[in-house]
């Protein structure tokens, strides 16, 4: 789990509100990436996981697809999102 109060997670939700016109919906998951917390421990980094799969994408699965318009979003969504942390690290945040 992460705080979602980091500036990480924050800048994120504001990627996401940018693009998609809301925040993320917060989640447990990751259950196919357990090795995240030993990443996040052993280099002392945030790790903060961004979806953009709808529910019947079927991850993992003979049938997996992705809604093609929602790749092209999360790749804004990407670019907002390292912009706003650009922007935190300016102001000191991050």
């Amino acid at each position: 789990m992460i705080d979602v109060a980091t500036p990480y997670v924050q800048a994120a939700e504001r990627a996401y509100h940018a693009v998609f016109g809301r925040g993320p919906a917060y989640m447990r998951g990751g259950g196919s990436l357990p090795f995240t917390h030993d990443i996040q421990q052993a280099l002392g980094a945030a790790i903060v996981m961004m979806g953009i799969g709808l529910p019947d994408d079927n991850p993992h699965a003979p049938n997996e697809k992705l809604h093609l318009p929602n790749f092209f979003h999360g790749v804004e969504t990407m670019i907002h999102y390292f912009n706003q942390l650009a922007l935190a690290v300016a102001h000191g945040r991050g």
